[in-house]
């Protein structure tokens, strides 16, 4: 069994705690978070310790579904639908859960780039992510020469492209 706090070393204590309704919520510990969260073999306070860490665990525990919770506004594919099928739902899901797919990535060791074939039909295939691109780039060449007309312009275009695809993504 892995540690429930740190997941990575080998558990060596076992907690189980019963509650009211008769279902049960077990722990697992490994020596260093142990050592780390006030349980050794002397301690006295043994209770107020195991009660302290399974508000800790319920916390984390709260964490973890709120990130898991997140969502594309484009789509509606949640973060943890993505974690449990490895699936997304649309292009806009990797611009939008970039940090936690490269995450996932990692964690399974899949570091390297794809190599495989493309559709012929891709380059002309388009989407709001590669629009969005497009028109953050115009406009940051805009603000950089100053053209502050052209920059209000493509601002504006973004907004309505940001407004357009929240609005389609929510109403399948």
């Amino acid at each position: 069994m892995i540690c429930d706090f740190c997941h990575e070393n080998e558990a060596s204590i076992f907690l189980e705690q019963t509650l009211p309704g008769g279902s049960r919520r077990k722990v697992n510990i490994c020596m260093d978070c142990a050592l780390e969260r006030g349980i050794s073999s002397s301690s006295r306070l043994v209770e107020s310790t195991v009660i302290s860490l399974f508000k800790e665990l319920a916390l984390e525990a709260k964490k973890i579904n709120a990130v898991n919770s997140k969502m594309c506004p484009v789509c509606g594919m949640s973060l943890g639908s993505i974690k449990k099928t490895l699936k997304t739902g649309c292009p806009e899901c990797y611009a939008i859960f970039k940090d936690e797919i490269k995450q996932l990535l990692n964690d399974r060791e899949c570091s390297a780039p794809y190599t495989g074939s493309m559709p012929a039909r891709i380059p002309s295939v388009r989407s709001v992510l590669n629009d969005r691109i497009i028109l953050k780039n115009k406009l940051d060449a805009a603000l950089k020469k100053e053209d502050y007309e052209k920059a209000a312009l493509y601002r504006d275009y973004l907004k309505a492209l940001e407004n357009t695809a929240v609005s389609s993504g929510s109403g399948e």
